[in-house]
């Protein structure tokens, strides 16, 4: 019996099947079954210089379907061939397909995979950041990132989905775009265009530990990421997939906590190889049937609209930052003036046309929330039509914060850890400060308030190191989740560091991403509910009881 809400998928790479038999799979496979229960595999017929031959992929394809399990194939997009004595100098030895050479390579590989299986997925290597000499010349005068959006467009079109589907008609083509979508545009990758060439898209999940790996990627991107691409084009994401790879037992739970927590239909998991007989399956299982139980109890999920458009970076993964602080987000490409409030970062800031939809959502009386980076990015733009606050050049250290005010003053004082910020200025009366950090004598805006035709426009001064956002008072991350939240109704009160999910239909789920027991505080109408919460635990509130 399988899980009600979501398939559960596993990967097998070609270097592994190609050093694998049918005996050493079936001894494997009864350790994945007696905790999980797998729908589908993926057997990947090419990466890098492994090619798996037809005969082996129809062994391992038949001996899965006899396990009543669906099977498609899987290809990574990485080379090594004598010929090209350039692949060194590509990151992970991806294709270079300004070479026609290549580009023919991938169509043979596309090919042999649809004559075998009904779906492929593309691993997340279908990028490029290949400079050499040919792809220089082929640039001319474009930019990097016009030039790879525009050649990964024409390859996904000619060389992956119009071949397969010629020889297989029937054949489901899936994209997996990875968790770096702040760096999409340079290296190719088009969701904006890939939406409607492949069937459907997977997003890779994987956070693992933001501290140590090469990429910094706070947890709650698990879920942020697939609610994005839900909304890239809804009902054509497919699922998410993460690894263990880096993670601590713990982190690699939450991965899938909030993979399923965005409504995944599947996921998948990457790989056989690496996972077999470790101590991240068991306990997977169970949290797949509990989760699995829950899903069916929520509706869809909703939270603070956040703009990032295609081919958008600038304060990367500050949402993410915030989303570990207990403010619920709704990621889109789309903006819409029916949301309200709306949060922009300087990520927004890449839609040339962003000043003219703020103002607008603004006269219709909606809610605005900017940071401190976007009045520095839209300096000389037109930022200052609607505010009087400017960035500047200065920095300031504060650990002594005040906020609740009162007439001219404050009615509450907070000491922090020491944090760097920029230095705003505004003309007073023009902009309200809400929540201020002192230094000596002076005082320095944190967050602020201004209106601007029907709507209210607050900005938010962000820390250089957005990892400080976790060294905030608590009073104080609780006056800013007011501010985000005023209008949804709901916010939460307590430390950082916990994440706050919603859902349509009056359910929330609390997930505390501490090494310690807390207690928080949900308040919602005119209801203040206490919710005690164990380390790197979820619950699941039900708002209407």
């Amino acid at each position: 019996m399988g899980y009600k809400n979501f398939k559960l998928a596993i990967y097998c790479t070609a270097p592994f099947l190609n050093n694998t038999s049918i005996y050493s799979l079936e001894n494997d496979l009864k350790f994945f079954q007696r905790y999980l229960h797998l729908d589908k595999v993926y057997l990947e017929t090419h990466r890098g210089k492994e090619d798996v031959s037809r005969e082996k992929l129809l062994e391992f394809k038949n001996f899965f379907e006899s396990q009543g399990i669906k099977v498609s194939g899987g290809i990574t997009t990485t080379i090594d061939l004598l010929d090209d004595p350039v692949h060194n100098l590509r990151i992970f030895h991806t294709f270079c397909y300004s070479k026609e050479t290549l580009r023919e390579k991938l169509k043979e590989i596309v090919e042999y995979t649809a004559s075998i299986f009904d779906e492929i997925i593309l691993d997340d290597f279908y990028f490029t950041s290949c400079a050499c000499e040919d792809c220089v010349r082929a640039k001319g005068d474009r930019s990097w990132r016009d030039y790879r959006l525009s050649l990964m467009t024409e390859i996904s079109q000619g060389y992956v989905v119009e071949p397969a589907k010629k020889l297989n008609p029937k054949v489901n083509i899936i994209v997996k775009y990875p968790n770096w979508i702040e760096s999409y545009h340079e290296n190719g990758y088009n969701p904006e265009t890939q939406k409607d060439i492949f069937d459907e898209m997977y997003v890779g999940t994987e956070t693992r530990d933001p501290r140590y790996t090469q990429q910094d990627l706070p947890r709650y991107l698990s879920y942020s990421l697939m609610r994005w691409f839900e909304n890239v084009k809804q009902g054509r994401i497919k699922g998410g997939w993460f690894d263990s790879f880096e993670c601590d037992l713990t982190q690699y739970l939450e991965q899938a906590h909030l993979t399923l927590f965005a409504k995944a239909k599947e996921i998948t998991l990457f790989d056989f190889s690496s996972l077999r007989n470790t101590v991240y399956i068991p306990p997977l299982g169970f949290e797949l049937e509990r989760i699995d139980d829950m899903l069916s109890l929520l509706g869809n999920p909703v939270g603070v609209s956040f703009y990032h458009p295609f081919h958008s970076d600038g304060e990367n993964h500050l949402e993410d930052y915030l989303g570990m602080m207990g403010i619920p987000f709704e990621p889109t490409p789309y903006f819409s003036y029916e949301e309200s409030p709306v949060f922009i970062t300087e990520t927004s800031c890449g839609d040339k046309d962003i000043i003219e939809k703020l103002k607008n959502t603004l006269l219709r009386g909606n809610t605005v929330i900017i940071t401190s980076g976007v009045l520095r990015k839209l300096s000389r733009r037109g930022i200052e039509e609607l505010t009087s606050i400017r960035y500047t050049d200065g920095k300031a250290y504060l650990d002594f914060f005040a906020i609740d005010p009162a007439m001219t003053g404050f009615t509450k004082y907070i000491h922090s850890k020491e944090i760097l910020f920029p230095i705003l200025e505004y003309y007073t009366n023009s902009s309200w400060p809400l929540i201020v950090g002192i230094k000596g004598e002076k005082n320095f805006p944190i967050l602020l308030k201004d209106f601007y035709g029907k709507g209210k426009l607050y900005v938010l001064n962000i820390p250089d190191n957005f990892s400080d956002l976790y060294n905030f008072p608590v009073d104080v991350l609780n006056e800013i989740r007011k501010v985000f939240m005023e209008k949804i109704n709901i916010y939460l009160e307590g430390k950082e560091k916990i994440g706050l999910f919603l859902y349509d239909n009056n359910y929330a789920i609390l997930e505390s991403f501490l090494p310690y027991r807390t207690e928080v505080f949900l308040n919602y109408k005119d209801k203040r509910i206490k919710i005690l919460l164990s380390p790197h635990t979820f619950k699941l509130i039900n708002l209407s009881q």
